[in-house]
């Protein structure tokens, strides 16, 4: 976060340079390569589930749940995450996750009774965001029934009471003159405010080389989405001209026409 502060302070006291250096050919101020990626962390504490599961024979009756994490939240997993079921206030089962052939599944083990009328609630700590995400009364409890499958596990929508739930796609060209010499080790991420909301990833359509990103913000924002490039070749920062509004479920640009931005150098003055 003190990489993004300094970012937009040094944004806010360049706003004046095309005024003052006429026609005098701009260069960024050199910085050091910053790291800028989209920030999930939160505080919430590590639950004790397994201090509350119920022993053996408690409840008369089981089911199971075999369950995988969204690809987006896939990439923040850790091996001491872990999923719990409660109905009501009660836990009825924790586990950890665990790798099957390449991927990372929770075998839930649940359990209840045949009088249950409470629907069975999900909850996800993820230990890298320090995050609990819930699920509330998802699904019915059933006798010797299952939530999902090992050939096709269920994937609850954890991401939707996070930290950003929402999210827009974006496809961005850089505009054919350009201040620097791209490389490889450069970096575009996306910004709302003072927070990196988003990071490129490369694509090539029709011999063009493009970014596309998955913007993620918080609900009910419109506030407006803006990029910045960090230039490998002139250890310099550039901000794009161009900007648009976050909306839930846009999209902006496509491979066929993508949105194009132009770049000003970051000044500190």
């Amino acid at each position: 976060m003190k990489h993004y502060l300094c970012y937009i302070m040094i944004l806010i006291a360049s706003t004046c340079v095309g005024g003052c250096q006429g026609d005098k050919e701009l260069t960024p101020t050199v910085v050091e390569k910053p790291t800028w990626e989209l920030d999930l962390k939160e505080n919430d504490p590590e639950p004790k589930w397994e201090e509350e599961v119920p022993a053996s024979g408690v409840f008369q009756f089981s089911m199971t749940g075999t369950i995988r994490l969204s690809e987006f939240l896939e990439a923040y997993a850790d091996d001491s995450d872990e999923i719990s079921a409660f109905i009501g206030k009660e836990c009825r089962g924790m586990v950890k996750s665990q790798m099957y052939e390449g991927e990372r599944l929770f075998f839930l083990y649940i359990r209840g009774n045949a009088s249950e009328t409470q629907k069975v609630t999900l909850k996800y700590y993820s230990a890298k965001n320090k995050k609990l995400y819930v699920c509330n009364e998802l699904f019915e409890f059933e006798q010797n029934g299952s939530y999902g499958k090992l050939s096709e596990p269920m994937v609850p929508p954890f991401e939707e009471v996070g930290k950003y739930p929402e999210v827009m796609t974006v496809t961005v060209a850089l505009n054919v003159q350009l201040p620097f010499e791209p490389r490889f080790s450069d970096q575009l991420a996306a910004f709302v405010g003072d927070e990196c909301r988003g990071v490129g990833t490369l694509v090539e359509a029709d011999g063009k080389q493009l970014s596309q990103f998955d913007i993620r913000g918080r609900k009910g924002e419109t506030a407006p989405v803006y990029f910045l490039y960090y230039s490998q070749q002139t250890s310099g920062i550039y901000k794009a001209d161009e900007t648009f509004l976050f909306t839930n479920k846009g999209v902006q640009g496509t491979k066929e026409n993508p949105f194009v931005l132009s770049w000003q150098p970051v000044i500190n003055q």
